[in-house]
């Protein structure tokens, strides 16, 4: 959410009242709409000055801003994929080339309002384009996750808003629900294996019960007749769990490969969770075994 909503609140228009003490920057800026021709389609790329862009990338902690000569432009994609997306070299502008000096693959305002396309131009150039001007408002304030009132005041009174706040509320809202929803299902149906691996090896120790009763009568010592239960519920429940990992492995790269995301932090955390779950099984089954086996051998 943050990466696609870098300021908490942008809009188009004038500027609004906000308390002061909350705000952290504040740039107003003007920018047009050119559209690109590109191989096999058109795009619409906002266009702004090299000045505005400057003050944007500086604002947002770019490191790598460079000056622009008076016959280049600079290229903005936020949502370029060089799997199937294709890169601007050059931009025709008033039917004149311009080459493309610098692409920038990071989001320079909210793309809700302004999208995720750009053209950073010299302010000549900027000038030349014959196109409507539209005033925009990008406001960055403190502890934004807690500014619904004035989310909810300027989403009232301006045009084309985008907000981080109302943005981060409602990414909490659905997919909060859906992870709730997820884990308790996940975990619903983690314990009901690990209680059918369980029930199903209480069985086998009932019908075990006679072997191992005639293996102590022969001599064979508690410590060996314990490592062999281990090894025999041992196996019951390592195969579906390394399954389990391998099948979450093969996922978490799949997925992290899609959406161009590192899912590796929380992925771990579950499969640790879920071997963890998986254990405490293991060693419950493994007691409630070896005392079903000691009291047949007991009774026998």
């Amino acid at each position: 959410m943050r990466e696609y909503t870098p300021y908490t609140f942008m809009w188009e228009g004038e500027k609004q009242a906000i308390d002061t003490s909350i705000i952290e920057s504040e740039i107003t800026f003007y920018s047009k709409m050119i559209r690109v021709a590109l191989d096999k389609y058109e795009m619409e790329y906002v266009v702004i000055d090299e000045a505005t862009f400057g003050k944007l990338a500086k604002d947002l902690g770019w490191s790598d801003i460079q000056k622009l000569r008076q016959n280049e432009v600079f290229a903005i994609d936020a949502f370029f994929d060089e799997r199937w997306s294709e890169k601007l070299d050059s931009v025709t502008i008033n039917k004149v080339e311009f080459p493309v000096a610098k692409f920038y693959d990071k989001v320079l305002f909210n793309v809700e309002t302004l999208g995720g396309n750009a053209i950073v131009v010299p302010e000549q150039l900027y000038d030349e384009i014959k196109s409507d001007e539209t005033l925009i408002q990008a406001v960055k304030v403190t502890n934004y996750k807690n500014q619904s009132a004035v989310s909810d005041r300027l989403a009232a009174s301006t045009e084309n808003f985008s907000s981080a706040t109302a943005d981060y509320k409602n990414t909490i809202e659905s997919l909060g629900a859906l992870l709730f929803v997820g884990s308790f299902l996940g975990l619903v149906f983690l314990v009901a294996t690990g209680s059918i691996i369980f029930f199903k090896m209480m069985t086998e120790a009932e019908e075990d019960k006679a072997k191992y009763a005639i293996l102590h009568k022969i001599g064979v010592s508690k410590k060996d007749m314990n490592r062999t239960i281990r090894g025999q519920v041992g196996v019951i429940f390592t195969v579906p769990l390394v399954l389990g990992l391998i099948h979450g492995g093969v996922a978490l790269v799949a997925v992290s490969n899609m959406f161009m995301m590192d899912f590796l932090v929380p992925v771990v955390i579950w499969m640790l969770a879920y071997t963890m779950i998986y254990a405490m099984y293991y060693f419950a089954t493994v007691r409630s075994f070896i005392k079903t086996i000691r009291r047949g051998y007991l009774e026998g």
